[in-house]
Formats: C-alpha cells, sequence, structure tokens
C-alpha cells in the first residue's frame, strides 16, 4: 500500500503533484471517503464542497463511500467489490473519521484492499489518521476536538502530521506535543510513503521527543 499524504487536497499544487504520481487521472477508480467533512461542516455537506466537485471531474470513475452508511465491516466488502485505484480520505475531524475506520475495520483491511499497488490519498485529517497518534487534533488552535487524543488512529506510518502549518503555531505546537516524531506541512506540501520508504515534497520541518 502506497501513502500519499497532503496537508490540502484541493491545493493546484498538490492536484498536479498527485496526478504526476499516479501518471494522471484517466481510466483510474477513485473511493472517495467525506466522512471527516460530515463532523466539521454538517451531514453531506462535502456535496457542495470544493474537494468533492474538483474530483469528480476527473477523467476518472468517482465514487463517494460514507462510512457512517454501513455497520462493522460491510464497507470492506463493498469497497473490494469497486476495486478502486485510490482511497481518497478527504478533511474535517480527524478523531470521527478515525473512529468511523475502526469500527469499520478498515484499519485492518485497507493494505489487503490496495495492495502493493493500490493508493492511499489522504489530506488534512485523511493525512493525520494514518500516524500514530490524534492528540494534535484537541488542541484548541486546531480542531479542538474533545476525546479525539482518546481515539486511536490507523498506525501506517511511524509519524504525525500537522496539516495547514503556519509559523504562529510554532512554540505551542512545540509546548503541546508530546508524541515522538511531528511532521510540519504547509499547502501545497505532501509526504509520499512507499515501501516504506518516506520522501518530503516540502520544507523539512520535523519535531522530535526522543
Amino acid at each position: 500500500m502506497r501513502l500519499f499524504l497532503a496537508s490540502r487536497a484541493k491545493d493546484p499544487k498538490t492536484v498536479e503533484k498527485l496526478k504526476k504520481y499516479i501518471g494522471g487521472f484517466k481510466g483510474k477508480t477513485i473511493v472517495y471517503i467525506p466522512t471527516a467533512a460530515n463532523a466539521e461542516d454538517g451531514w453531506e455537506s462535502w456535496k457542495s464542497g470544493e474537494t468533492w466537485n474538483m474530483v469528480r471531474k476527473f477523467e476518472s470513475v468517482s465514487i463517494p463511500v460514507q462510512l457512517e452508511d454501513y455497520r462493522n465491516k460491510s464497507v470492506v466488502h463493498e469497497i473490494k467489490r469497486i476495486n478502486p485505484d485510490i482511497i481518497w480520505f478527504g478533511g474535517g475531524y480527524p478523531g470521527y473519521l478515525a473512529y468511523w475506520m475502526r469500527r469499520c475495520a478498515l484499519d485492518e483491511y485497507l493494505p489487503e484492499i490496495l495492495g502493493k499497488k493500490g493508493l492511499y490519498f489522504g489530506s488534512s485529517a485523511g493525512a493525520m489518521v494514518a500516524g500514530v497518534t490524534l492528540q494534535i487534533a484537541t488542541f484548541g488552535f486546531v480542531d479542538n476536538e474533545r476525546g479525539a487524543g482518546d481515539i486511536k488512529p490507523m498506525n501506517f506510518v511511524n509519524f504525525d502530521i500537522f496539516p495547514h502549518y503556519s509559523e504562529k503555531h510554532l512554540d505551542k505546537i512545540k509546548q503541546k506535543y508530546c508524541g515522538k516524531k511531528l511532521y510540519l506541512l504547509k499547502d501545497g506540501e505532501e509526504i509520499i510513503v512507499e515501501d516504506n520508504k518516506v520522501t518530503l515534497i516540502g520544507e523539512e520541518r520535523i519535531i522530535t521527543n526522543e
């Protein structure tokens, strides 16, 4: 399973880099998971959002899948049936998204579904849930998502991601973050993980607590 973890999906630079990385959208099948946005902006607000409107204009087959519409691992069977090239996890509240991913057993089955060639694309919350902790989501200057830190994310990578980074938050992040490794990503920057190799596309900003 390959991972393309971005700060902001609809950033034009990110879209172009993603397009180049996958060899174009034409002929690809994308499962778009908007669950995180349902918690942040209201139920099915994503349908009129910029990201979904952008995705459905790609030269691809783009299928939205709301995890809340499924129980336990029934969504696993649905995604296997679709057999996507890309599973796209959009932004919103990461704790809410991680809860539904675990409830639907995607933490167990995503590597099997995507195999070596399939791509996990996560932006903002979708990138955060690939990491080790969600403590960042609880910070008052981020999402202030109460209880998110108690939910275990996917642990697909051995670091955490702070999306939409701005230098004005650096001191607060250093004071509050108690995990082992945190990448600070500005919009338009990404991390690609392939065969356990981590490639940062952007300026390196890492906080470590060893």
